[in-house]
């Protein structure tokens, strides 16, 4: 896990402006923060996954066009979850009564630690599968519902497995997780996999102002 300077500048909506020593400074010191304090931990089930996009005897079933068109043809999946942990939330928590600016800075690198967690976990669930995994897709990417969201986390039984919880509106606690849909292809992986399972490359939408250039 780390954060990256260009991601982190990324997600605070650089696209190319000057940067000072000062700013620099500041971004590494929160991602300092965020590195010495995070606790990541993640979970991952395998299901198969039928005609009528079920999850096996699991009663839960996939919604929305744009995840099926994303797991076509895979016959298994895999629930993932991960969190930065209760300890990030609350130094977030006293960096927001103490200094805004601070407390943005750290919520940004925390942002960027979560995504660079769940790239690690992927890129080596991949290392031990005999097939391809497809990018991650979480709820919320495309049509795919935020509802989905407690059936993900009953199934990995989060809140033991992780100390990750879904509230009644669908909202993770900790807020820096993540849950997702891992699609199996029935077909070996390739030489050369891109690092990580991805976010942006199975998501629809292309004119985000936080999506990953190629």
């Amino acid at each position: 896990m780390q954060v990256d300077r260009a991601e982190f500048l990324r997600y605070l909506g650089w696209r190319g402006q000057e940067t000072d020593d000062v700013l620099l400074e500041k971004l590494d010191e929160a991602a300092k923060r965020c590195l010495d304090i995070a606790a990541p931990r993640s979970t991952v089930r395998r299901f198969p996954l039928n005609e009528r996009w079920e999850l096996g005897a699991s009663g839960f079933c996939l919604e929305g066009e744009d995840i099926r068109a994303h797991l076509a043809g895979c016959r298994e999946v895999y629930l993932f979850a991960a969190t930065l942990g209760a300890a990030a939330e609350r130094e977030l928590a006293k960096l927001n009564a103490r200094s805004a600016y601070e407390a943005l800075l750290f919520d940004t690198a925390c942002s960027c630690a979560i995504e660079s967690y769940c790239d690690d976990v992927c890129d080596d669930l991949q290392k031990g599968c005999d097939k391809r995994l497809l990018p991650r897709f979480s709820c919320g990417y495309g049509d795919f519902p935020l509802e989905a969201q407690p059936d993900i986390c009953r199934l990995l039984r989060t809140d033991t497995a992780i100390g990750l919880c879904c509230d009644e509106s669908c909202l993770l606690t900790p807020r820096k997780s993540v849950t997702a849909v891992i699609g199996i292809a029935d077909e070996p992986p390739a030489r050369t996999e891109k690092k990580g399972c991805g976010n942006c490359a199975a998501c629809g939408h292309t004119g985000c102002a936080f999506r990953k250039r190629s």
